[in-house]
């Protein structure tokens, strides 16, 4: 009879240690919509799975890279390292799910396909303070998904495990872009210090863990020929290995049954520290991987092929001295025989994922970790829940169609004149909604048609209407253009989707009562300063925050006919006006270069009802900061 030793494939530690992650992401994501939907109802699905993919991807890459140092300072980290693929895997999927869903949000729907948007929307390529942090998330994907498609031993074996842990050492650079991304992105806009400690926390800890590690490992590195003393004979452990550098290679020396024998340190699957492993069923077993190697000739059993290199070792006096000079790899040598029956250090506890069975101690270790980190996660779901920027209380209510009645108008913007209620003199009064079409897309040409050269009519039109979670009056006077109450009492932002073109309008006879002339005066010259945002977003298509986060979306909606609207701050009021040349012509391509920016801007202030209206004369970024440019 004869045995041969075969891999192995997946295990149950393997089954249960995927379960216990996925479970821990569930509930981190779990945790973090439930807290943003019951605190901030208003708050977009989309925007707040953006967020919580983000950041759930953001801590599993610390933990992938704090993994590795613990296990060198605590071997009983080291189950948690055994199946660290499997976690960079998820990682990627949960890191690509939020740069899927980030592109076809703020870049889909628009009138450029989106990779165009994702490189062309903001092009401040030389600008620290306002880079394209979009363009970062998007390099360090692309390095994360070629290491997860690259996971497989196959492709650990085809491009030999030298080129293949060279490649996958780019997880560093894929960590270093993240951060960038994030501290060039939501970071600027972010007011909360924790938050912004918290990230910073996460690289010290992360390069304290590696400075160690290295420490502990540090080890003089010998150039010369002659032996070297490695260890005296009563420092050993029966099956463990003490670890000696010569010519700037570790060398693992293992006791077991009486005798020693010295190999390269390094395995050949994943160049795990051999060093830190145990003699199992007579092999030299790696601590990462389960790979095993015969420790008299360095060779795998049969029928695996791997081989690393073997050394002659000598024993003077209890001191055992080693050849710095390597065999070739696989070279069979004699072990060299201690006259020991048995060691004088007892051997620890060594974890074997393929065993499916782990000792009392790490087990009780491990369920202290698994305890301690799902509080924690628990805990960065709620806190960043509760931390983040505060976006737009607005929302476009997308499941109630509605038939709005009103008087349309094209001039001076597409417009939807509603009456609201009655004055305290029983006046009547209006209020005019902002129209826009489906996606990224103005009503302009929707409008235009439907009115067939007249200046205004009376019509229906079926669409989707913004509402605000913030009653008017709260916050937003009646005056303010952010939010108006309707007949019904119902609050509403100034916006309206029309829900199918043309096709969703029609005209109704003229009634006796109709709006009075809503243009006011111009004001004399004024000067703003704010920041351009679209209002279809803004007022509830998707609750964007401040800044770079949401650019691209609204360059994208202004890009594709929706008007630019001023955001400012009057007498401690936050403010908007729609933006139009001093003719009274749309200015949407002049603007583009500036969304986003901090800018002050110079015009007559005019109001259409509700709306203010800057016919503007002077554009250009904030003075205050580092750079201008003026788009006239």
């Amino acid at each position: 009879m004869s045995t041969q030793f075969v891999a192995v494939q997946w295990n149950p530690f393997k089954k249960k240690y995927d379960l216990i992650l996925w479970l821990g992401n569930l509930l981190f994501l779990s945790t973090f919509t439930i807290t943003n939907l019951i605190l901030f109802p208003h708050h977009n699905i989309n925007t707040i799975l953006i967020r919580g993919l983000g950041l759930l991807s953001v801590l599993l890459l610390h933990l992938i890279l704090i993994i590795g140092p613990l296990s060198r300072l605590d071997a009983r980290f080291l189950p948690i390292l055994y199946n660290r693929r499997h976690l960079g895997v998820s990682m990627f999927l949960l890191a690509a799910s939020h740069g899927l869903l980030s592109l076809l949000w703020f870049h889909g729907g628009g009138n450029t396909d989106l990779l165009s948007s994702l490189f062309l929307s903001n092009t401040h390529y030389f600008s620290l303070q306002f880079f394209p942090f979009q363009t970062l998330g998007f390099a360090a994907l692309l390095i994360l998904a070629m290491m997860a498609a690259t996971s497989h031993d196959f492709w650990l074996g085809f491009l030999s495990p030298l080129w293949w842990k060279a490649m996958h050492m780019l997880v560093y650079l894929a960590y270093a872009l993240v951060m960038l991304h994030i501290v060039t992105g939501i970071l600027q806009f972010e007011d909360d210090p924790l938050l912004i400690s918290l990230l910073y926390a996460g690289m010290i800890i992360l390069c304290t863990l590696h400075i160690f590690a290295a420490w502990k490992e540090r080890k003089p590195i010998t150039k010369q020929k002659d032996w070297i003393p490695v260890a005296n004979l009563d420092e050993f452990i029966e099956n463990r290995a003490k670890t000696v550098c010569v010519n700037q290679r570790r060398v693992a020396v293992f006791l077991y049954d009486g005798k020693l024998s010295a190999v390269d340190d390094q395995c050949k699957h994943q160049m795990g520290p051999l060093s830190e492993g145990k003699i199992v069923d007579g092999c030299i077993t790696c601590p990462w991987h389960g790979y095993q190697y015969r420790p008299e000739d360095g060779r795998s059993p049969a029928p695996f092929t791997e081989k690393v290199a073997t050394y002659r070792l000598a024993l003077d006096h209890s001191k055992v001295y080693i050849d710095p000079n390597p065999l070739p790899e696989g070279t069979p040598i004699e072990p060299l025989q201690t006259g020991q029956a048995s060691p004088l250090k007892k051997d620890q506890p060594f974890f074997i994922g393929w065993q499916n069975r782990t000792n009392k101690i790490q087990l009780a270790f491990l369920k202290k970790v698994i305890v301690t980190f799902s509080g924690f996660l628990l805990l960065m779901a709620v806190t960043t829940a509760l931390k983040q920027q505060k976006i737009s209380p607005y929302q476009i209510d997308y499941g109630t169609v509605r038939k709005v009645e009103g008087w349309l108008s094209a001039k001076p913007i597409p417009m939807l004149t509603v009456l609201t209620g009655k004055d305290g003199m029983g006046n009547p009064v209006f209020k005019s909604i902002l129209l826009v079409d489906a996606l990224k897309h103005g009503a302009n040409e929707t409008v235009n048609k439907a009115l067939q050269g007249a200046s205004s009519a009376r019509v229906s039109i079926m669409g989707y209407v913004g509402t605000t979670a913030t009653p008017c009056g709260n916050g937003h006077p009646e005056s303010s253009v952010a939010c108006f109450t309707t007949i019904s009492g119902e609050h509403w932002s100034p916006i309206m989707e029309i829900e199918n073109g043309t096709l969703s309008i029609n005209l109704l006879p003229m009634p006796t009562i109709k709006p009075m002339e809503s243009i006011g005066a111009a004001k004399k010259q004024i000067t703003l300063t704010g920041e351009i945002i679209d209002p279809k977003c803004y007022f509830g298509a998707m609750n964007p925050g401040s800044g770079k986060p949401h650019l691209s979306c609204a360059v994208r909606c202004i890009d594709g006919g929706i008007m630019p609207v001023i955001k400012y701050q009057a007498n401690g009021i936050e403010q908007f006006a729609l933006m139009l040349s001093e003719t009274g012509t749309p200015i949407n391509n002049e603007v583009l270069p500036l969304i986003g920016l901090p800018i002050k801007v110079m015009g007559k202030l005019s109001s259409y009802n509700n709306w203010n209206i800057l016919y503007i004369s002077s554009l250009e970024t904030n003075p205050n900061k580092s750079w201008t440019s003026s788009a006239f």
